[in-house]
């Protein structure tokens, strides 16, 4: 046999498969040395009431087999224990935290379980590491330390970099200048060591407050004054010291960070750890830290060395539940957005191989990116450092943040004992805009920040993605003009518009047609009669609309008459519409009409818009009916350009999903790019949309938030986003337990997006809708103040992204078989994989992917010019609802 780690794991099968046989419970655990030695742990209740002998020759009977025992080469040591003496093993393999000795510990019986609905205690303690120099983390920790203190944090800056501090010189000129002697980490340390029960130097005299330019608290614990005593003192802080330390009855490491909390009371410690594989770094790490920040560049050489790092710090935090870890890319240099997608993406496989998704978190939750900035790079002082560069590191300043207690959670919480009032007064409505009642359109629909535009007279094409408020929208303005009307005022006044369906969902009582009806009406007069279609649709749609129009001699009596019908028939309208095309004379009196329709309502100082709605579904499904619609769209917008530009009084609005806008190919396409908006929900729009339904369905929360915020129905659209964010902390608390670091909206938000970033406001208020359903199953109640904990929205995810799966499978029917394919796959996927799972050749895959990139389904992993196999991710709102898992998840 050759020595390797792949021999170790022959051994270790082979065992295992005896051991199994008769102890199901039985493990092996194997670690094999860089000289291709490795070390053993067998554990199994066949030794019970053996000696050390008899278990030894137990297991030299089972190696026979591979002609090896225990004492040959190359296994170097060996424990064979019982399952109690195991653990006791692990306990004390894990009481000195270094690297080697991590490596080598036993794997932990059961990972550790971290309640992340509890509150966190302070100070949360987080050491920035990396293993290699240069990548920027003294800088990192410094700007994160400012931030946070600009946020009323209270900080701790300990520099653990003893052989070359970092944080220290960086914040030099912010440090008082006649301070008294400069003791630090290593003076403490040191001393300690000698002296434990002297409290010399005093923990005061190690700590210096940070002159900052704005408000908070920031101090810094330097590693002392650096002279040829410290050298000295150095030179005496081996690791026979380290393991003094932590085989001793007092710690000074332990005592030091004790010492700190008691002192200041600090919101958070930021430690500076030293780089490598250093006994320091080891001890801020393994020992002291709750979170892990491990800031690195995206490199095949940062990737091997970190790989170790990663093993170790995961050992640890499944034996003690700590600590946790974030990725720091930094400095991430500025590349075209293809290779920066190929690095994230390399960084994403890395982080679910090594250290894994926790379960309920997504992987973009774990990592974060600083771009190269030579502004920063410059920077030899970080005490006047400009907000402007702050900026870089807020999504991982939020990540610590939200791992810290709210701030003022109490105070803006003032509904004593009425947790289950509250749920059962909030109702939340996640119906889709055609299934909502007349009545309800006014108090769900929600303006957002695009609405100015929406009813510009310039806009006419109004593109997004299914479930994004289009139909809201037509309803709203077709179905409750008056509420539109008052909704614009402050924008544009609306009292002489009048709104029309110029297509959309078929009903009996307006002139609206349904897939058969346009199907019937291609067969009978051609596939080049579309222009004519929506030419003749529109004037019957205004004549119905303005009766007065019926009285004007250049309308055609077959028109005036159908027009003035209460009830429609789709026969008579689409017979109508087939004389109007097929007859040639009829073709120019059209333009007649509309133009007298366009002069009638100018005299009248009267506009009108034409909506048309439902032009994705209202076509019908398969290829046929695809074909007929992108020929169909090409007409209706390519005439609008053509004719329409020359009235006055007429505007149209056409709703159209995004991916079909992207297929229509017509004359002058391009012209629309003066003339569309594209709607999207930001921020600000869905935590309006969150806080209309709470102000309309709950009186007690209505209350309090007035009380509380100021914010009222009327003023909501005015609210800002910070004052929105804060006023959902009653129902949602601020974070998402201590597990996760993440702010609660941000959780929510990402969640709530596909791979094109469209955010769908149906998918949050149907995740409130489940969590206020879970809360209200739960047999313990919250001890927090808000009204829906942690684990209520986050199992209440699952039901939202089943949902949104059941309603893509309804837009696109021809992706149903290809989506219920993907059931137990592990996202990201290769697209060999997706050929072989939806079984099509190559071409015939690329089409069912690009079609689900298009659909926000897919986002592809790998950038153009990457060796095959191309790489594709599944966006998080899909994942449950498709059955699949991301790779890494734990």
């Amino acid at each position: 046999m050759g020595h390797s780690s792949a021999q170790s794991e022959i051994i270790k099968n082979h065992l295992l498969t005896a051991l199994q046989q008769v102890d199901p419970n039985a493990k092996v655990h194997t670690k094999t040395s860089s000289l291709g030695w490795f070390w053993m742990t067998v554990t199994t209740r066949l030794f019970a009431g053996k000696t050390l002998e008899d278990r030894e020759q137990y297991v030299d009977n089972i190696l026979a087999d591979l002609q090896l025992d225990l004492g040959q080469y190359p296994i170097s040591n060996y424990e064979l224990l019982l399952p109690e003496e195991h653990s006791s093993l692990i306990q004390d393999a894990f009481q000195l935290p270094l690297w080697s000795d991590m490596l080598l510990a036993p794997d932990a019986d059961h990972v550790a379980d971290i309640e992340t609905d509890s509150e966190p205690a302070l100070p949360s303690v987080v050491t920035f590491y990396s293993f290699k120099g240069g990548v920027g983390r003294s800088t990192a920790l410094g700007m994160v330390a400012i931030a946070l203190a600009n946020r009323n944090r209270r900080v701790v800056m300990i520099d653990f970099d003893l052989e070359a501090p970092g944080i220290s010189v960086l914040f030099q000129n912010g440090l008082p200048e006649n301070s008294g002697t400069k003791y630090g980490v290593l003076d403490y340390l040191h001393q300690r060591s000698l002296t434990p029960d002297a409290n010399v130097p005093p923990i005061e005299s190690c700590i210096l407050q940070v002159d900052l330019a704005s408000r908070g608290e920031l101090f810094l614990v330097p590693v002392g004054e650096y002279n040829e005593n410290y050298i000295h003192r150095l030179a005496e802080f081996d690791r026979d010291l380290l393991q003094s330390f932590y085989r001793g009855d007092r710690n000074p490491v332990k005592d030091l960070i004790a010492d700190i909390k008691s002192a200041l009371e600090p919101d958070v410690i930021l430690i500076d750890a030293r780089p490598g594989f250093s006994d320091t770094s080891a001890v801020a790490l393994f020992d002291l830290a709750d979170t892990g920040v491990i800031c690195f560049t995206p490199t095949e050489q940062s990737f091997e060395g970190l790989k170790y790092v990663v093993q170790a710090i995961r050992k640890q935090s499944e034996q003690k539940g700590k600590p946790d870890l974030r990725f720091l890319l930094t400095p991430m240099p500025v590349i075209s957005e293809a290779q920066s997608r190929s690095w994230i993406g390399s960084v994403e496989d890395w982080i679910a191989e090594n250290w894994g998704l926790p379960n309920d978190s997504s992987i973009g939750e774990l990592y974060f990116s600083v771009f190269y900035n030579p502004n920063i790079v410059a920077l030899s002082d970080l005490t006047r450092v400009p907000n402007s560069l702050l900026a870089d590191y807020s999504a991982i300043t939020d990540a610590i943040d939200a791992s810290l207690p709210n701030v003022g959670i109490d105070r803006i919480h003032s509904i004593p004992d009425a947790e289950h009032s509250v749920l059962d007064e909030l109702n939340f409505q996640s119906a889709r805009a055609q299934d909502l009642a007349v009545d309800k359109i006014s108090d769900v629909f929600q303006r957002t920040e695009d609405f100015p535009k929406f009813i510009s007279k310039r806009t006419w094409l109004i593109r997004g993605a299914k479930g994004t408020g289009k139909s809201i929208l037509f309803r709203l303005f077709v179905e409750q003009s008056k509420t539109a009307k008052k909704i614009a005022k402050d924008t544009l006044h609306l009292q002489n518009f009048s709104f029309v369906a110029g297509h959309g969902e078929p009903k009996p009582e307006r002139p609206t047609i349904n897939s058969n009806t346009l199907e019937s009406y291609e067969k009978t007069v051609g596939e080049e009669s579309w222009s004519a279609f929506w030419m003749n649709y529109g004037l019957l749609q205004l004549c119905y609309a303005y009766k007065g129009l019926l009285e004007l001699s250049e309308i055609d009596d077959a028109l005036s008459k159908l027009a003035g019908l209460d009830r429609f028939s789709q026969t008579e309208i689409c017979e109508w519409l087939v004389h109007r095309a097929s007859t040639p004379s009829l073709l120019p009196k059209a333009f007649d009409e509309l133009a007298a329709v366009d002069r009638w309502l100018e005299e009248r100082g009267l506009r009108a818009w034409l909506l048309y709605d439902e032009l994705d579904a209202g076509f019908g499904f398969g290829e046929a009916n695809y074909l007929r619609r992108q020929r169909a769209l090409n007409a209706l917008l390519g005439w609008w350009l053509e004719s329409g530009i020359s009235l006055k009084r007429i505007t149209p609005k056409i709703f159209l999903r995004e991916d079909i806008w992207s297929q229509l190919n017509f004359t002058n396409k391009g012209h629309y790019v003066s003339r569309f908006l594209q709607l999207r929900w930001e921020e600000v729009d869905l935590w309006r949309l969150v806080q209309r339904q709470i102000l309309h369905s709950s009186k007690t929360l209505r209350d309090s938030t007035e009380r509380e915020f100021g914010i009222t129905i009327e003023r909501l659209d005015t609210i800002p986003l910070d004052l929105l964010r804060k006023s959902l902390f009653p129902l949602w608390g601020e974070r998402m337990g201590r597990g996760r670091k993440a702010y609660t909206y941000n959780w929510v938000r990402t969640r709530i997006a596909d791979s094109n970033d469209n955010c769908f406001p149906r998918s949050l208020i149907l995740l409130l809708q489940e969590s206020v359903e879970w809360e209200k199953s739960f047999s313990t109640p919250y001890s927090s103040p808000v009204v829906l904990r942690p684990r209520a929205l986050i199992n209440a995810f699952p039901s939202v992204s089943k949902q949104r799966v059941d309603e893509v499978r309804n837009e696109y029917p021809e992706l149903k078989e290809y989506l219920g394919s993907l059931n137990g796959e592990r996202s990201p996927i290769e697209e060999p994989r997706l050929s072989e799972v939806w079984k099509l050749d190559s071409a015939q895959t690329a089409k069912v992917i690009k079609e689900m990139i298009e659909a926000g389904i897919l986002k592809e992993r790998s950038k153009p010019k990457d060796a095959p196999p191309r790489v594709f991710a599944v966006t998080e709102l899909y994942l449950y609802g498709l059955d699949m898992r991301r790779k890494g998840q734990r």
